[in-house]
């Protein structure tokens, strides 16, 4: 995936455990990112399919630099159980032409 850096583009994830989504009613999710070696930010996603296991960020001009993004996403359940994502993202952020 590549992002503009001033499009203030949304990543939409679906969190599943394999086989089916994880249900996010009640829960908790947030992104997790560093672009190349700075410092790890950290933000809350909107859910906006509980059932359907789907969340999404909105970046702003400020979270995005030219670089590399590794990211990944933790949920934290209704019942304080912590969910993070197995492997780490990737997305390519690119200036404006």
């Amino acid at each position: 995936m590549i992002l503009v850096a001033s499009d203030n583009p949304k990543l939409i994830v679906t969190c599943s455990d394999g086989s089916a989504p994880i249900d996010l009613t009640g829960a908790t999710v947030k992104l997790r990112w560093k672009i190349d070696s700075a410092a790890v930010v950290e933000k809350s996603m909107t859910v906006t399919n509980p059932t359907g296991g789907v969340a999404e960020y909105v970046f702003v001009t400020a979270d995005l630099t030219t670089g590399t993004m590794s990211y990944e996403v933790q949920i934290t359940t209704n019942v304080g159980s912590i969910l993070t994502q197995t492997t780490l993202g990737s997305i390519t952020i690119r200036s404006r032409l």
